[in-house]
């Protein structure tokens, strides 16, 4: 099989409780080339969480995710709501590991841009190939992840052959990641990073 990139989906959420740091210690030992984790605002921190934020529950704090993570590889930030972005600055002040910022909201992805123009940015898109080519070309960025769902062959081919890098979600069959790297694509986020752990 071609090099491909192996992102640990929520951590590793098929090995421990997802967006948690247990999630991210078995994505580290998996030897991941990249961490994503959700992220969300409660109250006025910063938490790891793919859904809204219930106050009674507990959550891992993303300040606690980058001190496990240490740099060691990069880290996805996949933002879920506007009002992280305000937040981001202060949490990742003195942080000197590579940091993708992600989101489904290409406002979100706009502010970031704006509070740090330098930023690593991708495009997250359910089905639509079109509404990401355009939406990547706004950001200026090159990366898109894309449901695995919708991939075929001509599609990938096309992606690539206009610069972008393109990286596939939830990917939890080796059957299935190889297919997708046949294609083209640059890497893929999986719950189970064990599976492709040499």
């Amino acid at each position: 099989m071609k090099k491909f990139e192996v992102i640990g989906h929520r951590g590793a959420k098929g090995l421990a409780p997802e967006n948690s740091l247990k999630a991210i210690k078995r994505a580290l030992a998996c030897n991941v080339d990249m961490i994503e984790v959700d992220v969300r605002v409660d109250g006025g921190s910063l938490v790891l969480s793919h859904d809204p934020v219930i106050h009674t529950d507990k959550y891992d704090e993303l300040e606690d995710a980058l001190i496990e993570i240490d740099g060691d590889v990069p880290i996805n930030l996949e933002i879920k709501e506007f009002d992280v972005v305000e937040h981001l600055p202060k949490v990742l002040k003195g942080y000197t590991g590579r940091i993708l910022f992600s989101s489904f909201e290409f406002r979100i992805l706009q502010e970031v841009k704006k509070v740090f123009p330098k930023a690593e940015l991708a495009v997250l898109e359910k089905w639509s190939g079109v509404r990401a080519i355009a939406e990547a070309s706004l950001l200026g960025t090159n990366r898109v992840h894309i449901n695995q769902q919708w991939l075929w062959s001509g599609f990938v081919r096309s992606m690539k052959h206009r610069g972008f890098k393109l990286y596939a979600y939830t990917v939890n069959s080796r059957d299935r990641a190889e297919e997708l790297i046949e294609w083209g694509v640059d890497g893929i986020f999986t719950d189970y990073p064990s599976l492709f752990s040499e």
